[in-house]
């Protein structure tokens, strides 16, 4: 799904602000939070989304929620979201604000999935293979796909790898169904 305009321009404002205040690190560290808690609760998710709660009341939550928790500016910037009606990007805002981060800190997202959890020592095989592609960090995402059979699929960049079970088993059914067989005598 693409990413709606208004969290891109809300995300680069938030993103100047930190960045003119000098509190990049801690803007980073509350929007992961803001991430983590939006996708860990649907309730949370659904109170962002609809139309029937009030904004005053879903100010006062999200306020009770995060006070604390993380900064001022960060929680200003919630309200302000609340009071023009536009919480319910705030995932997508996350998003691209974290994106931002990550483009200023030369940091690539490379997300591996594999048929079974990877043990340390394959993460870290994974990751010295990949900061051979990228001079800078690499941030890991994992993603268990049973489905695979074994092996892995990598995407960053927008490039793909797929060293899975699942495509070589699909690739020999093309090479067998699409040759006809004659037999030789």
């Amino acid at each position: 799904m693409a990413t709606p305009r208004a969290a891109i321009r809300y995300a680069k404002s938030l993103f100047s602000l930190a960045e003119e205040k000098g509190a990049i690190d801690n803007m980073e560290k509350d929007i992961r939070l803001l991430n983590d808690a939006v996708q860990g609760s649907d309730d949370l998710e659904l109170l962002l989304k609809s139309p029937v709660i009030k904004a005053d009341a879903k100010e006062s939550i999200l306020v009770k929620i995060f006070e604390g928790k993380i900064e001022s500016l960060t929680l200003e910037f919630i309200k302000i979201l609340v009071r023009k009606g536009r919480e319910s990007i705030l995932p997508a805002i996350v998003d691209e604000a974290l994106n931002l981060v990550r483009q200023q800190r030369n940091v690539r997202v490379a997300e591996v999935k594999t048929a079974v959890p990877m043990d340390d020592e394959l993460r870290s095989r994974v990751s010295a293979a990949l900061k051979n592609l990228h001079d800078g960090e690499v941030e890991l995402k994992e993603t268990v796909a049973p489905e695979l059979l074994g092996g892995f699929q990598l995407l960053m960049d927008n490039r793909m790898i797929d060293a899975s079970i699942k495509r070589e088993l699909e690739l020999l059914r093309r090479q067998i169904t699409d040759h006809d067989y004659e037999p030789e005598f």
